[in-house]
């Protein structure tokens, strides 16, 4: 499902995380791995509810902020996924904003390294 996600020098910050391929508006792109969950709070860990974080080092770590993102994280249930919020082309980097979600007004954090 993600070999169409890598990880690139980004203009945002660092590395970021592009698309080798179109995603459709409203398409589920990546699921989040949740092999490695923690109570605590670490370096680029993701908030994902319940007082629980989450890191996934191949993907979700690199995912640049954006106050206008073109995809959100959604915890409504397992599996958690990277949606598409707009249209994404090819070659554009995958943007999330850090401090929101489209579930219930939870608070999606990533630590700032």
């Amino acid at each position: 499902m993600d070999n169409f996600l890598k990880k690139r020098k980004s203009k945002i910050h660092g590395y970021g995380i592009f698309t080798l391929k179109n995603i459709k508006k409203g398409e589920k792109f990546y699921n989040v791995p949740l092999y490695k969950v923690s109570n605590n709070n670490s370096k680029k860990f993701a908030y994902i509810g319940n007082n629980k974080y989450v890191c996934d080092s191949k993907i979700l770590n690199w995912v640049n902020h954006s106050d206008d993102p073109n995809s959100t994280l959604v915890i409504t249930k397992k599996p958690i996924n990277l949606l598409a919020k707009k249209n994404i082309l090819a070659g554009e980097e995958i943007t999330c904003n850090y401090f929101e979600t489209e579930k219930e007004n939870m608070i999606f954090k990533i630590s700032q390294p």
